[in-house]
């Protein structure tokens, strides 16, 4: 089973092309690289250090463009690129260097040398706070876990990523993890989880139109459908896969697909044409370099040469895959060659050789599929669950909190306008009122002489005086009623509150609140109509004599 990985570089993802693009992109980036070493030398004196960091940065793209197809080239470039870079003191450019450098060291299948080349890339993420590099370094130490067969160390380092990445809201470098951790649980059998990590992948890759990652994509849902025994559906997958890397001009992704579709011609019973595809594979994994990758094709071919008796080209294969395996300490790998050897020797009738090959199978196995390793992996799953809805709850709480204090700030202002009104309506009252008391008094002492003029002054004076104060006071009572009416309104926002105690807390005093500002301003809307009416009719004085009274 040929599962892809995904292998982050600082989650800038590259696309390699055509050897032809590649090699003009080469030429370009050493004319480049020429005319930086060139001004140097003409400079005299003091040379500023953007020159070398300039420099390291072209070196590194040097070796990008032959990571996938010339691993020497890209490792002497990225060395010169490090170099440079440390004695510059730039820390971006060191880490670059690292983690491509790892990149190498990994497909060559020297794991620990590739690790401690990450761990170097991790330190200087950290340094610098680079949460996007922190999240790739991670991902790519789970890579090597997973190829060291260290399955629940490989899971905590992917879904430790994941968290990051999630965090800053980095689609494409959760779609590589979300991919990688759908491999942990194909490994294990777990098909559920692995489509449902396999599937957000795909999406998120989907909407990026990530050529390269969907491709990936593609390969290990051909996998899966490989596993389910639906043949003519996984290599439907594995086609698309091909296609798209031969587009990018991506070595090791089109030698990833023969294999694969080695695996399907072997399991319809194509003989020759699987023997066809895991030979193209093996061609082009070894010019790569690529020990992982070369021991899974020779294996793949011991196999096969096995059902056409060919038993001495089977034994040469079986045995070169297993010797590789062990060179690079990949247990999986070592698993399935002593598998092989196993079912060569039984086919050979040596059936004593074929149970102690079987038997280290069985040993392997075991050692990478026990309890203790699924219950690992179930814990970190279900730890990293709970802090992902954790987190969630947490945003969802203060999220309700905030609103609580807006429409409690907004109830305490409305209350406060509300009374602000009926003081403003109070204040008129009594201006009104005084004034009446004092035409009253007025009235009185003029009564005797100037009965019928006073009468017909007062009668004037309060018909003006009523329309003035109808007008003055209407607009500061309407906004007493149509406050309360709005702050009703809100009463049922604070009763569909999801929290009970404030919702108890503040609906009972809001709407008393409300219910008084309400009748008050009634109240004062009666006055109005009643002073209104007392106008028109030319009777003020009379809403005032009954008042008074």
């Amino acid at each position: 089973m040929k599962t892809f990985l995904t292998v982050g570089f600082f989650f800038i993802v590259f696309q390699p092309i055509s050897y032809s693009q590649d090699q003009h992109l080469a030429d370009s980036l050493r004319h480049e690289l020429a005319k930086t070493k060139s001004t140097r030398q003409e400079m005299s004196g003091y040379v500023p250090a953007f020159y070398d960091t300039l420099a390291a940065n072209l070196l590194f793209q040097l070796s990008k463009v032959y990571l996938s197809n010339v691993p020497d080239s890209a490792m002497y470039y990225a060395e010169q690129s490090l170099l440079l870079a440390e004695s510059v003191g730039y820390k971006k450019g060191m880490a670059r260097a690292y983690n491509i450098m790892g990149a190498i060291e990994n497909r060559r299948g020297n794991y620990l040398e590739a690790m401690n080349l990450y761990k170097q890339n991790l330190r200087l993420r950290k340094e610098m706070d680079d949460k996007k590099g922190i999240a790739s370094c991670y991902n790519n130490i789970g890579v090597i876990y997973d190829d060291m067969g260290k399955y629940p160390e490989a899971l905590q380092n992917y879904l430790a990523s994941l968290k990051i990445l999630e965090e800053i809201g980095d689609k494409e470098g959760a779609a590589d993890c979300y991919n990688n951790i759908g491999v942990i649980y194909d490994f294990y059998g777990n098909v559920p989880m692995a489509l449902k990590n396999y599937a957000i992948s795909l999406k998120l890759r989907e909407e990026l139109d990530d050529k390269d990652g969907i491709a990936g994509s593609y390969i290990n849902l051909g996998v899966i459908y490989k596993g389910q025994g639906h043949y003519q559906e996984a290599m439907k997958h594995y086609l698309l896969a091909l296609k798209a890397y031969q587009e990018l001009g991506d070595s090791s992704g089109i030698a990833t697909c023969y294999n694969n579709i080695g695996n399907i011609n072997y399991r319809m019973g194509d003989i020759p044409e699987a023997l066809k595809s895991y030979s193209t594979a093996l061609k082009i994994k070894s010019q790569l370099e690529d020990k992982k990758g070369i021991a899974e094709a020779e294996n793949n071919l011991g196999v096969t040469y096995i059902q056409i008796r060919d038993f001495a080209k089977a034994s040469f294969h079986l045995n070169k895959a297993l010797a590789i395996s062990k060179e690079i300490s990949h247990l999986d790998l070592i698993k399935n060659s002593y598998l092989g050897l196993a079912e060569l020797d039984s086919a050979r009738g040596d059936f004593g050789n074929s149970l102690s090959n079987f038997k280290q199978y069985i040993q392997i196995r075991d050692s990478l599929v026990n309890n203790e390793n699924t219950r690992k992996i179930a814990l970190q799953q279900m730890q990293f669950d709970f802090d992902k809805k954790q987190e969630a709850d947490k945003l969802k709480f203060n999220q309700e909190k905030e609103i609580s204090a807006i429409k409690l700030q907004k109830q305490k202002a409305y209350t406060r306008g509300g009374m602000a009104g009926i003081t403003v309506a109070l204040v008129l009252l009594f201006f009104v009122y005084r004034n009446y008391k004092k035409h009253r008094i007025a009235h009185k002492e003029l009564k005797e002489t100037q009965a019928q003029l006073v009468k017909s002054e007062k009668m004037a004076a309060f018909g003006v005086m009523a329309s003035r104060v109808s007008h003055e006071i209407q607009n500061p009572l309407n906004f007493v009623n149509n406050f309360s009416d709005l702050s009703q309104e809100m009463v049922k926002d604070v009763i569909e509150a999801s929290n009970a105690d404030e919702k108890r807390q503040y609906s009972e005093l809001l709407i008393a609140n409300l219910r008084k500002i309400n009748e008050h301003g009634k109240r004062a809307s009666t006055i109005i109509s009643q002073l209104q009416e007392h106008s028109m009719k030319g009777t003020s004085h009379e809403f005032f004599e009954k008042e008074q009274a």
